[in-house]
């Protein structure tokens, strides 16, 4: 019998009855990706194979959807609690059973056969997978198509290794998925069926009985032996698939020279295939009737690779109905079946020598559809019957084919946006779920590390000593502090970590715990250390159901000093042992000083434990730990792998992968392991011995003998399998990428690779015209092959592949990624986050001499949004490191001056980012763009989340110049940004808030009427103001300024005046602390809470009825107190509970100093003056909680009061000594218990102050010097000195300067390194009070004004100035400095200004543009512009000066001397004047069309006053002056209150005066109280109708009717209200605090604003007296309003306060629709009498003149 003959025997008994045992019948195996575009959409249509006609499918029913939803509800809550427990077992560290990973990537396997299925797969691509990309993106989800039909190499067919790697893709979707995952598209073929790579040595043997009986020539049993050879190193022994190559070595060979017998060898490798198919199919159908094969094994060898992968992605699914779709399409109608393009549509065989269906494959796709359909709900799998025509199918040619492939697309397209959108709605109800219960800890977070561990528990193996060090320590009671496990990179470190935590419950016996484990590095929420610590307290206060104090975490400084209290408070509430685990601190990044190691707590709570571990060499962390924690039982060393524990873990490791080795394999291996005993190589060495069988050749068996080595190796090999230039991009990708890189975008970038795709497609074009990108599969066979070194980490909620060992970074980047090389590489990042629509651009193919204009690269789009946050971190970080490969533009244009992608960083983000983004970029290459842009975020504070406040920040503060393009578009961005908003706002027409190009720029705020620095902590410094505090008012005398916000907070608490009461700041500057004759207060400033305790009830001693605090000394939670009788107490400062108290023996009037240390090292240090057999002597003395004797430190020389402090974080102790006429420095290391050698100085010191991060300290002495110390050498570094005597220094240690105050307002900055002076500025008119520096400002105080200074700037100010002298380099409006008064022209177009240089300048209001300018001789206070342009100008001399615009000549008329006031006229024609003539106060009522006086009459009686002021009452008949009292005369009307009536006091310096103009007989009408000859006192008046005042009083505001002199408030008509009055509007009318400071009412006269102290500004109906809404503003300012401003078309008020911020707001509603910060106090605000433009003058010494554009909104 012929062989094919009994082939077709063997068949037809297959037909008959084997096969229908035993096979599982399979789909076909492809994917695609592109597609014919402009089909329209055609009605979804499913059919069914019956007499070549299509039914219409049927949907399911509108009832069965109601019914499916009836209980969502219910099910909803059972999924939330379910999904809470879950979440709360996590918390505690539980990790078995553990849920899946959620997902961010929508990822489609696309499963069919490749030549028949074209048309669909190309479709597909160029139409539906753009639409799903999109519909994934408004999700903030990824999409991603496997598309196994291209891409697969020469190697891969060598090495038999495709069907393996679509295997493990389809597993990769459905482990990386949301939702879909995958898609079958079945038809009339089966597709290809390979034959097995591997076969077991009993089947094997099997076979080879099986053909050796069957056929009549022994070429099949010797063809099976030749290709399948026996491998006993496997588990069992099989028999293994030999490469193509060890027969065919030209096969897949493009060398040059080598087409004809590449051919030769493909052509021959066909045959043996189909030979070696054929005997195995044939033997195994033999076999199975001879019962040798099990219907299994059988299976094996017909089953397609089709079927195998809808096994996998269907079959074997857990829920295939959430995640699988099926697409069935039957060809009709075919005719010829010996036609080739018949032949790639359907499975044919031969009978009678003639091409027929083959009735085999029919039965197979049968049993493979009847089973997909028991598992794929009905709506999900879609039939289609199509007529064959010639060209297969061909839409332009069958308009039933277009509409076939349109229902097609459709179907697709429903079917996954369903499935896509309910795993997006689950994804999104856990969300709602964790936010409805507020966890602090984020879901993701902890399951990543959780499931981390797990990976790294599944290798472990031996180390039994370290893991018996560390069960020690976490069950050792007595020990307090954290333990420290290092060793090099790649001992295993990280495996130990997750041991432990593995380990826990066993050592705890299983009883309750709790552990929390992170792993550095491997998560967004991990790469700082501020982040980290917020992230463990987090997950402990969900833990203990604790609440974590919002200030306790506002910033890293905050967070360091809570931990320590909030983790007690977590140790006392849970009372389980708790284990936290922080694995790798040389993966953090350096921000907030991580590897200083601060924020580590060196003693822990009783039943916490901390275990951290780190490299040995990195970042000095290791030798920074030791300082901390000098104990060694705090430290063990994994050490190298001994030799015992590296067999187990070969045998282990070889035992899971079923297989083993030689034993001459075997002592190589141990060998080279011996040379290198490290967990990292000897995985390095197994993978490479894993590929060793039993026959491989002995010189085969080598092993390189370094890490570095077997990397390179590995290297080597992916190069050899994948190609140089396609690997070491993919390599270098995920080497450079930012936080690692998705699987996605290295597909996207590997596209955009113009390099890389032209080595890949050397031999073929791409599959699908028009498209151009790099084979999935290629991808993913290299993803494949680094697997086991590559870890998944969490950047911005996309998961992301990284190196896991430092050794593979630092090889891969030496090798592929270093200069030039890595520029690149970073460019073709920048490309795939730049492009918001993808990117088609064309490419040219030089081996297959083809360009592809256009070409589309199906990139993910990367829209600019706030929801991006992975291209917002990641586009900046390359363009960055792209260098010299990336444009200016480009990096411009799409980054730093793009004005979306700023403002969507800054809301998602911080602006401290940004900033360090921009310093990153300049330290490699200059730009005088970006370091504006830069100097430009550094200094603007406040909130820029909001585009609308960054726009007007941005076109008020950055001035570009004419060849700063970018920033001009930037501009223009930012200014069209503002025109299109539907909300009203402000918008700069110049850069008003500019620097100047002088040290002025680093001028950030100055803030006015401070009188007193008083204390100062951390961020914050606590003033006092001029402002009189009254108990009944409940004013602020008190303000906290912080440095984050800059703003001043007002606080309320006592106006103390004795210095020993005085307030001070906590060092975490959260308390306000003050002592009183018997007492002490805590006051809280964030929660307001005040806590007051007398000492005899701290102490519960009654003898300290009367004791008094001598002195004070804070940490963050402890405050000490030296009480007069000698006690020294220990208060916790959150309770004032006493912690501990000690007395001193020597007098307390010797006590020169206390200290309190940090909680961390708490101590209490005293200093103490005593004296022996006649000498002066002093001691420190030195006390710690629990131990009641000091340790003492004696000197032989008397310590001055008030000169000592600490420095060096806190481990130096220094006080100044007098020794004689001179003096010394003494320093003790408190740490170490060790004296330094005193400092000699020959001057007496007078103060002295300390760095507090260096040895160093300066001092001031008598000859006004200031001298440098090196307290650790006990040395005189340098002296200081400035020209004039020196007040007041600072010394700010991470910049390396010391700063020098005189008495002339210079400060003046020196190098603590060299003392060389990098220059001065001068910072006030008189003398520099106080300067001290907090983080990187400089806060000065003088002549009543505190500024804040940005010592960054300054010192980049100064070092420029040494360089050049810089003049005015920029004229117009933004130059003028010490403009004193503005005003505005009545005709809506020009702004007239005055400035201390005694010069009126004219400018155009729009595009602040300057017009002309004169000298008019005075210091103008006051302008007023009248009729016939006519200005009248007042100095604050009394000089009255009258000009013409027109002219700039005097304007010729008699005027009045002395005057201290005056007001125009409705006219524009009249000017009243008050001044004095002869020490008597004269009114002048002046005509200005025909210059002449139209009166002037004396006032009557004695007028005492500071200040007057007038205004006119509507009528003009009235002249009301507003008089501010003398001290005297108020103190009397204080004492009319309480003796004329129990009259409400009103705390305000105005009383009210009216002249009547009429009558002109000098009279004057005081404003009384109602019924009373007390005069009211008010702050403000205004006119209201005919002759009747508004007067604003506390809270309110009172009506004036001068004619009958009735002054009273006036009720509502609807309410039981007063007009206008502000408590009645309150829930709770004490809760009203302040009083009104500004007011002004509306051109019409229809509205009154009234801002108040307490930053409310309210706008009032003067009709009904009800606010507008008739409700509070729900916003307020949150400084006392000090200006106001109507616009005069009545639509809006703008407010100003205290805190340089300026509000507008919507008359009609009384809402805020606008707020912008400006530089300074403002001083004057002011709207165009069009309503266009306002106005705004800022500074007092230092002034800017401000023009907004009003921009009104869309109605």
């Amino acid at each position: 019998m012929k062989y094919d003959e009994l082939l077709d025997d063997i068949r037809n008994i297959a037909q008959d009855s084997s096969v229908a045992k035993g096979s599982k019948p399979g789909p076909t195996r492809q994917s695609s990706f592109t597609l014919e575009a402009g089909n329209k959409p055609f009605a979804p249509r499913s059919a069914v194979l019956q007499k070549g006609k299509a039914k219409p499918f049927q949907i399911k029913s509108q009832k069965e959807n109601t019914a499916n939803i009836k209980n969502e509800g219910k099910q909803d809550q059972n999924c939330a609690k379910e999904t809470e427990a879950i979440f709360d077992k996590m918390l505690q560290g539980k990790i078995d059973d553990l849920p899946h990973l959620p997902r961010s990537v929508v990822r489609i396997f696309i499963s069919s056969t490749f030549s028949d299925m074209r048309a669909e797969r190309n479709i597909l691509s160029h139409e539906v997978f753009p639409k799903l990309k999109q519909l994934c993106l408004s999700k903030d989800l990824d999409f991603q198509v496997v598309d196994m039909r291209w891409g697969v190499t020469e190697d891969s067919q060598n090495d038999h290794s495709v069907e393996k790697i679509c295997l493990q893709e389809v597993e990769n979707c459905q482990k990386l998925s949301l939702g879909p995952n995958f898609v079958a598209i079945m038809g009339d073929r089966y597709g290809f069926r390979p034959i097995p790579t591997e076969i077991s040595e009993e089947v094997f043997q099997t076979l080879k009985e099986s053909a050796e009986r069957i056929a009549k020539k022994p070429h099949a049993v010797k063809l099976l032996e030749t290709w399948y050879k026996l491998d006993e190193n496997c588990l069992p022994p099989m028999y293994i698939l030999q490469p193509i190559r060890s027969q065919f070595s030209f096969f897949g060979d493009y060398s040059p020279g080598c087409d004809e017998p590449r051919a030769k060898h493909t052509q021959e490798w066909n045959k043996t295939f189909e030979d070696l198919r054929d005997i195995l199919k044939v033997a195994a159908l033999f076999s199975h009737q001879t019962k040798k094969l099990t219907d299994k094994q059988l299976r094996d060898f017909n089953i397609s690779v089709t079927e195998i992968e809808i096994e996998k992605g269907i079959l074997e699914a857990k829920s295939p109905g959430q995640s699988a779709v099926v697409f069935h399409r039957e060809i009709q109608g075919f005719k010829d079946y010996d036609d080739r393009m018949t032949k790639r549509h359907i499975d044919t065989t031969v009978e009678n020598g003639k091409a027929v269906p083959d009735k085999e494959v029919k039965y197979l796709q049968g049993k493979l559809e009847e089973n997909v359909r028991q598992k794929i709900e009905s709506n999900y799998f879609h039939e289609y019957v199509v007529q064959w025509l010639p060209n297969g199918i061909d839409p332009k040619a069958s308009e039933d084919h277009k509409k076939y492939l349109d229902n097609f697309c459709e179907n697709f397209y429903n079917d996954l946006k369903s499935l896509i959108d309910d795993a997006n709605d689950q994804r999104d109800s856990r969300a709602k779920t964790f936010h409805k219960i507020g966890y602090y800890s984020d879901y993701n977070e902890v399951l990543h590390h959780l499931h981390f561990c797990d990976i790294k528990c599944q290798t472990f193996c031996g180390q039994e000593n370290i893991m018996d060090r560390v069960k020690k320590y976490i069950l050792d009671g007595a020990m307090r502090k954290p333990f420290v496990i290092y060793a090099p990179s790649g001992n295993g470190k990280t495996s130990v970590m997750a041991m432990i935590m593995q380990s826990l419950p066993e050592w705890f016996k299983n009883k309750p715990h709790i552990r929390i484990i992170r792993f550095l590095g491997t998560s967004a929420l991990t790469l700082n250390i501020y982040d980290v610590l917020r992230s463990v307290c987090g997950q402990l206060a969900d833990v203990a159901q604790q609440i974590m104090e919002p200030v306790g975490y506002r910033s890293m400084k905050n967070l360091q000093e809570y931990m320590p209290r909030f983790w007690r408070r977590i140790a006392s509430s849970v009372k389980k042992p708790t284990v936290i685990l922080l694995d790798s601190l040389d993966q953090l990044s350096p921000a907030h000083h991580a590897y200083e190691l601060q924020w580590l707590p060196t003693t822990l709570p009783q039943n916490i434990k901390l275990v951290v571990s780190t490299l040995p060499k990195e970042h000095g962390i290791l030798d920074n730990l030791r300082a901390m924690l000098p104990d060694e039982k705090c430290y063990v060393e994994i050490p190298k792998l001994p030799r015992e524990t590296g067999i187990a873990i070969i045998n282990k490791f070889l035992s899971k992968h079923k297989k083993k080795i030689t034993e001459r394999q075997e002592k190589v291996l141990i060998n080279t392991f011996s040379k290198c005993p490290g967990p990292l190589f000897l995985k390095l060495i197994l993978d490479e011995a894993l590929k060793w069988r039993s026959y491989t050749l002995p010189h085969l068996v080598e092993l390189e003998q370094t890490v570095q080595g077997a990397i390179n190796k590995l290297f080597d090999n992916l190069e050899i399998k994948f190609g140089k230039i396609i690997t070491s991009h993919a390599l270098g990708y995920i080497t450079i990428a930012r936080d690692g890189i998705s699987e996605n975008e290295l597909e996207d970038v590997l596209s955009c690779d113009d390099e890389a795709l032209d080595d890949v497609y050397r031999y073929h074009n791409p599959p699908v015209e028009g498209i151009v990108r790099i084979p999935p599969v290629l991808a993913a066979r290299i993803r494949y092959d680094i697997k086991d070194y590559i870890v998944e980490r969490i950047s911005s909620d996309k998961y992301t592949m990284n190196w896991y060992h430092r050794q593979f970074i630092e090889t891969a980047k030496n090798r592929y990624a270093t200069g030039s090389l890595g520029e690149k590489l970073h460019r073709n990042l920048v490309e795939i986050f730049m492009h918001e629509d993808g990117v088609k651009r064309d490419i040219t193919l030089s081996r297959r001499k083809l360009t592809v204009q256009n070409a589309d690269r199906q990139i993910t789009p990367q829209p600019v949004t706030c929801k991006n946050q992975r291209m917002l971190r990641c586009l900046p970080y390359h363009v960055i490191h792209a260098g010299k490969a990336l444009s200016e533009q480009l990096a411009k244009e799409n980054c730093f001056c793009n004005f979306r992608f700023l403002s969507c960083k800054l809301s998602a983000g911080c602006v401290e980012t940004v900033v360090d983004e921009l310093y990153e970029y300049l330290e490699n290459q200059e730009d005088e763009e970006i370091k504006k842009l830069r100097n430009f975020l550094s200094l603007t504070r406040g909130d820029l989340t909001k585009p609308s406040r960054l726009a007007a920040n941005m076109l008020s503060y950055i001035n570009a110049d004419v060849d700063e393009p970018y920033l001009k578009k930037l501009k223009e961005q930012a200014t069209t940004y503002f025109e299109n908003l539907d909300s009203p706002g402000l918008i700069p027409i110049y850069p008003g808030l500019a620097p100047r190009k002088d040290l002025s720029s680093s001028l950030i705020n100055s803030y006015n009427g401070i009188a007193e620095i008083i204390s100062f902590s951390g961020d914050s410094v606590l003033v006092k103001t001029y402002r009189k505090g009254n108990e009944a008012e409940q004013e602020f005398p008190h303000e906290m300024f912080h440095i984050g916000t800059q703003d001043l907070q007002q606080v309320n608490i006592p106006d103390i005046k004795q210095t020993k009461h005085y307030p001070m700041l906590d060092k975490s500057g959260e308390n306000v602390i003050y002592t009183s004759d018997d007492s002490i207060t805590l006051f809280h400033l964030v929660s307001g809470n005040r806590v007051t305790k007398l000492f005899k009830d701290i102490t519960d001693d009654p003898s300290k009825n009367q004791m008094v605090s001598k002195v004070m000394s804070t940490d963050t939670h402890h405050v000490a107190v030296l009480l007069d009788d000698g006690d020294v107490l220990l208060l916790d400062s959150d309770s004032l509970m006493q912690v501990d108290r000690w007395t001193l023996k020597d007098e307390v009037e010797n006590v020169m100093g206390i200290l309190c240390t940090k909680t961390d090292n708490l101590q209490v240090l005293v200093a103490v003056n005593s004296e022996s057999a006649g000498s002066k002597k002093s001691e420190l003395l030195l006390y710690k909680p629990g131990e009641m004797e000091a340790k003492q430190y004696l000197f032989n020389y008397p310590l001055c009061n008030g000169l000592l402090g600490l420095s060096y974080k806190e481990s130096y102790f220094t006080a100044v000594a007098k020794d004689g006429n001179s003096s010394k420095i003494l320093t003790v290391d408190i740490n170490r218990a060790e004296e330094m050698a005193p400092i000699e100085t020959e001057e007496s010191i007078e103060k002295i102050t300390f760095s507090k991060s260096k040895p160093f300290a300066c001092v001031l002495n008598s000859t006004g010097k200031v001298t440098a110390l090196d307290l650790q050498k006990s040395e005189i570094l340098f002296q200081m000195a400035t020209d004039k005597p020196v007040t007041y220094f600072g010394i700010r240690g991470t910049y390396s300067i010391v700063l020098l105050g005189d008495n002339e307002g210079n400060v003046t900055l020196y190098s603590s390194k060299t003392g060389v002076s990098y220059g001065s500025f001068q910072a006030y008119g008189g003398a520099v009070e106080k300067m001290y520096v907090l983080d990187d400002y400089l806060v000065t105080q003088g002549q009543n004004e505190m500024k804040v200074w940005s010592l960054t700037e300054l010192l980049e100010e100064l070092r420029e100035s040494m360089k050049k002298n810089m003049g005015l380099q920029f004229k117009g409006i933004l130059a003028l400095k010490t403009v004193c008064c503005f005003e505005m022209h009545p005709n809506g177009m020009e702004l007239v200004t005055a400035s201390k240089d005694q010069m009126l300048r004219v400018w155009l209001l729009n595009g602040a543009k300057f017009m002309k300018e004169f000298d008019i001789g005075m210091e103008a206070q006051k302008i007023g512009i009248c009729a016939d342009d006519k200005c009248c100008l007042l100095d604050n001399k009394g000089e009255l000066k009258i000009v013409s615009l027109n002219t700039s000549y005097d304007v010729a008329i008699d005027l009045p001397s002395h005057v201290i006031d005056f007001v125009v006229g409705k006219d524009g024609i009249t000017v009243y004047t008050i001044g004095l003539k002869q020490k008597v106060l004269m009114i002048t009522v002046l005509d200005l069309k025909q210059g002449t006086t139209k009166k002037a009459f004396p006032l009557k009686g004695s007028l005492k006053f500071e200040t007057l002021h007038l205004c006119l009452s509507a009528s003009e008949r009235y002249l009301c002056i507003r008089c501010k009292l003398l001290p005297a005369e108020y103190k009397e009307i204080e004492t009319s209150w309480k003796k004329k009536g129990s009259f409400l006091p009103q705390a305000h310096p105005y009383k009210f005066i009216s002249v009547d103009l009429q009558q002109a007989t000098g009279g004057l009408v005081t404003c009384m109280r109602e019924l009373s000859s007390i005069p009211t006192l008010g702050e403000e008046i205004t006119a209201n109708l005919g002759n009747i005042m508004f007067i604003s009083t506390r809270r309110w505001v009172v009506y004036w009717d001068i004619p009958t002199g009735k002054c009273d408030q006036r009720v509502c008509k609807n309410r039981n209200y007063s007009m206008m009055y502000r408590p009645g509007w309150f829930d709770n009318p004490d809760d009203c605090k302040g009083t009104s400071k500004a007011m002004i009412r509306s051109k019409d006269g229809k509205f009154l604003a009234m801002g108040s102290e307490d930053g409310y500004l309210c706008i009032y109906s003067t009709v009904s007296g009800y606010p507008m809404g008739e409700k509070l503003p729900s916003t307020k300012h949150t400084a006392s309003v000090i200006k106001a401003a109507f616009s005069p078309d009545s639509q809006w008020v703008a407010s100003a306060c205290q805190n340089n911020t300026i509000k507008l707001w919507d008359v009609s509603s009384g809402k805020e629709v606008f707020s912008t910060r400006v530089d300074a106090e403002v001083q004057q605000i002011s709207f165009s009498p069009k309503s266009q433009y306002l106005v705004v003058l800022t500074g007092t010494n230092l002034t800017r003149v401000l023009i907004y554009r009003v921009h009104t909104g869309k109605v």
